[in-house]
């Protein structure tokens, strides 16, 4: 795999982007109708809802590279050596077994809604990677978790045929790194907090 390629759910980008944009036009309304004023005291809830919206739906991305998997999920991100890897599947979301037994769940990679599971026909994952025994309406390509699933497992299948080490690159091999983000978490706990002051102190 000459480039890393990076996925995000299409349907979670435009909840998103139309988030971030009623959240701008609300800001631009409260500074035209109330002035800085009120932008400064009302301006935090409609934040926070610009800030969740970025939070759940933009960040997180699953990326596949020569040297490992990257599953970004809200505010933990896990880098997955091939070699650490047990199993793949799908079921409600792109979900990796690690050897050691820890399940990573990727939420940029969910799974279906029942509404479409139920419509999946056999052919939608016909040409799907595993078994077929196996496929589940959330290995359909076109979906979220599908595409994901079916990139991952064909790029697991070729690691393990060709015993692939990406050259110089330690993490090609070894175990799971676990990485948090403190700031993220920081800061949304303290948007959170000024949202709710906003909110319910009273104003004179």
């Amino acid at each position: 795999m000459p480039e890393p390629v990076t996925l995000r759910p299409r349907g979670g980008m435009i909840i998103a982007t139309l988030a971030l944009v009623i959240t701008a036009a609300a800001l631009v309304f409260i500074a035209v109708d109330g002035g800085l004023l009120d932008l400064a005291r009302w301006a935090w809830p409609v934040v926070l809802l610009g800030w969740g919206a970025w939070l759940l739906y933009l960040r997180p991305f699953v990326r596949v590279s020569e040297g490992f998997v990257e599953v970004s999920n809200i505010v933990r991100t896990y880098r997955v050596p091939w070699s650490d890897i047990d199993a793949i599947d799908s079921r409600f979301a792109l979900t990796i077994r690690t050897r050691g037994g820890r399940l990573i769940r990727a939420w940029a990679a969910p799974a279906p809604g029942a509404r479409q599971a139920l419509s999946t026909q056999r052919a939608d994952v016909a040409h799907a990677p595993g078994d077929d025994d196996t496929r589940r309406p959330s290995d359909a390509e076109g979906t979220a978790s599908g595409d994901a699933t079916g990139l991952v497992r064909r790029e697991l299948d070729r690691h393990r045929r060709e015993d692939v080490v990406a050259p110089g690159d330690v993490t090609t091999v070894g175990q799971t790194v676990v990485t948090w983000h403190p700031l993220l978490i920081a800061g949304t706990v303290a948007l959170a907090a000024a949202a709710v002051a906003s909110l319910v102190l009273p104003h004179g």
